[in-house]
């Protein structure tokens, strides 16, 4: 089994959120619709903030959660091997 990082409520995504923010080490990749994206990447979208990926819902669609909630983004590509269930 796979142990993979869920959230209960949106308190702990929030939480998340702010400790990517909060290390300076880690930086958020720009988005770019033209870019693969993998569940719990950090990113930074022109419009919305920074946020982090909290779903792959299909080739072309992510659910993102930002500081501002969780937005559904479109986007042109995914790698089918790295899609978290």
């Amino acid at each position: 089994m796979i142990n993979t990082i869920s959230f209960a409520n949106v308190d702990e995504k929030m939480a998340h959120l702010q400790s990517l923010v909060n290390i300076p080490s880690i930086n958020p990749k720009t988005y770019d619709e033209d870019v693969e994206y993998f569940r719990l990447d950090f990113i930074n979208h022109p419009e919305f903030g920074v946020g982090f990926v909290e779903e792959v819902l299909s080739e072309k669609e992510i659910n993102v959660f930002f500081s501002s909630g969780p937005r559904m983004i479109e986007h042109k590509k995914y790698l089918h091997g790295k899609i978290a269930n």
